[in-house]
């Protein structure tokens, strides 16, 4: 009874920091700063949007070659033309989803509030569905003819793509306390990467769920269960041979895809997940300000112009770092010094996932449902 409590009192507590930013929940917010001009040296236009439907955290648009999809609390999956916005197919399952799509190309795979999983196929019919045995906590991942999830028992699951029968699992216990938040497992072709609980990363063999190696990430602190929440926040990123993540109080670092040792690790209360590429990590940090480290570790430059407005995970384009806000706002950032170019206007709900990205185009999905390609300049 304990812990079942103590894992109540996380989800609540991961909804009041998601919801504020940093610290809990009041009835009487301070006043956002007025943001600074930006520089106008970019500018942002929206290509298309489409009505998905109700997301939030864990909700977040995914490109798959020329496609997008995107998924919706109610049920609702689409695939859409990634350049134009035209629907190809769009399908309401009839019961609520716990996070977005994971697909290969081939087969999009949901996770449903009741614990199941929904494959569907090109076109958007259901191939199988099958129970994981508990609420799933993350967005599936999907390729080389498995579907990989984990569960809020802190199952690590694989489903074979074909035919929706398990493969594989892997136990671990879970701590007391854990973030409410749902984020995806990285894949390359031998291995799963995944974040859990208490700061750790793993690395699983995609072919037998057998324990590669196992990394901090973060190090649970504190003199109580709540400020010992370390976990790894938004999704492990793999680059040029190493798999990077962030974790909640913690820091962010980049490990060895083979051996798990550390490259480098920098001190850094991650508050969203991270994008890089082989020059840069963006990152956020639970006041909102935005820092860009260098593929070793060394820091390029911070923006702290966006504090307590809550940045979506970064989307890192050409010359240029893209974030949401807890306002629908937009704001584009140069990537050589993080200075503000742009802003533009959504919905006006948070947006919370990661923007995803299709040559010049980075599209976003809002928590009031809205899902917006936007042209970057």
């Amino acid at each position: 009874m304990i812990t079942a409590r103590l894992r109540l009192l996380a989800a609540g507590l991961a909804t009041a920091v998601l919801a504020a930013g940093c610290g809990f929940w009041s009835s009487s917010k301070p006043k956002l700063p007025e943001l600074p001009p930006v520089s106008g040296a970019a500018s942002m236009r929206t290509a298309w949007s489409y009505p998905i439907g109700a997301g939030g955290i864990g909700f977040q648009p995914l490109v798959v070659g020329d496609s997008v999809l995107a998924a919706s609390r109610a049920g609702v999956v689409a695939r859409l033309d990634a350049e134009s916005g035209r629907v190809a197919w769009r399908v309401e399952l009839g019961k609520p989803l716990i996070a977005g799509v994971g697909s290969d190309g081939t087969t999009t795979v949901v996770a449903a509030r009741d614990g199941s999983l929904i494959a569907l196929d090109r076109d958007g019919a259901q191939r199988w569905s099958t129970q994981a045995g508990a609420e799933i906590v993350t967005v599936p991942a999907v390729g080389l003819g498995l579907a990989i999830v984990r569960a809020s028992d802190n199952r690590v699951s694989a489903f074979d793509l074909e035919t929706g029968k398990r493969r594989w699992t892997f136990d671990r216990q879970s701590p007391a306390l854990v973030l409410r938040q749902t984020a995806a497992i990285a894949m390359d072709t031998s291995s799963a990467y995944v974040g859990l609980p208490g700061g750790r990363l793993v690395a699983l063999s995609l072919q037998s769920g057998a324990q590669r190696w196992e990394a901090a990430i973060g190090l649970p602190r504190g003199s109580n269960e709540i400020e010992r929440i370390a976990d790894v926040v938004g999704s492990p990123l793999i680059s040029g041979g190493e798999v990077c993540a962030a974790a909640w109080q913690g820091r962010i670092a980049c490990l060895d895809t083979s051996t798990g040792r550390a490259a480098w690790g920098r001190d850094l209360a991650a508050a969203a997940g991270i994008d890089l590429d082989s020059r840069q990590v963006v990152a956020v940090d639970s006041d909102g300000v935005l820092h860009s480290v260098s593929r070793s570790g060394a820091s390029l430059w911070r923006q702290d112009a966006l504090k307590r407005r809550q940045p979506s995970a970064p989307l890192l384009a050409a010359s240029q770092v893209l974030v949401g806000d807890s306002l629908g706002m937009l704001h584009l950032l140069s990537r050589d010094d993080g200075a503000l170019l742009a802003r533009s206007s959504t919905d006006g709900s948070p947006i919370v996932g990661a923007p995803a990205r299709w040559r010049n185009l980075a599209i976003v999905q809002t928590s009031g449902g809205s899902l917006q390609a936007v042209a970057l300049d």
